[in-house]
């Protein structure tokens, strides 16, 4: 079964995973990315639009959100929940986004990084949107040992999705021309920061 397949089957019900808890830690993970009024952000395998409400709030009436998917029935999920005219949904690969160079002040993957199949070209498309001295943040609400058992034990086409390890992430994301400046890796949060700059 192709991965969007499997993704476009869970959207129906992909909310229901959401607990309380889960929430107010991708609120406060958001919090933490000092997102400014009028920011371009670029939210990538944004699902059912779980992170959209928290990254409206901060982007503003100014900002921008281009909440980008594969699996054309978690947009159509994120679609259903009608959310502000600042947020635009783009149903495209992250091998191929669909956006002009140096555009976004923020890319953000929640949830989303362990099933990018070839993980340095993604980088390397996501470099290419962000701004010089834009940011990418990795993010998961649990740590990256956590994260890769729960992809293993429910197995079949995302068993080896995984996060890889610290020396691992850092060496693919110089070889996109980004650099980290935050690693976390918490029981309850993961979160990587990169910046793009030409110096």
């Amino acid at each position: 079964m192709q991965l969007q397949k499997y993704f476009d089957q869970l959207a129906p019900t992909w909310d229901k995973e959401l607990t309380r808890e889960r929430l107010k830690r991708l609120g406060n993970i958001v919090k933490e990315l000092g997102i400014k009024p009028g920011y371009y952000v670029l939210d990538i395998g944004s699902g059912t639009g779980v992170l959209l409400s928290f990254l409206t709030a901060e982007v503003g009436d100014e900002g921008k959100i281009v909440a980008l998917d594969f699996s054309a029935e978690m947009l159509v999920q994120a679609q259903a929940k009608n959310f502000p005219p600042m947020v635009g949904l783009a149903q495209a690969d992250v091998l191929a986004i669909p956006l002009a160079d140096s555009s976004m002040d923020l890319a953000i993957c929640n949830s989303a990084f362990p099933h990018f199949g070839d993980k340095v070209k993604a980088l390397k498309e996501i470099a290419r949107v962000l701004k010089n001295n834009g940011r990418l943040a990795i993010c998961h609400t649990m740590s990256r040992e956590m994260l890769n058992r729960l992809h293993q034990s429910i197995g079949g086409i995302i068993a080896s999705d995984l996060l890889p390890d610290e020396f691992q992430l850092r060496g693919l994301i110089k070889q996109a021309g980004l650099k980290i400046t935050r690693f976390e890796d918490k029981p309850q949060q993961y979160l990587v920061v990169a910046d793009k700059s030409t110096r």
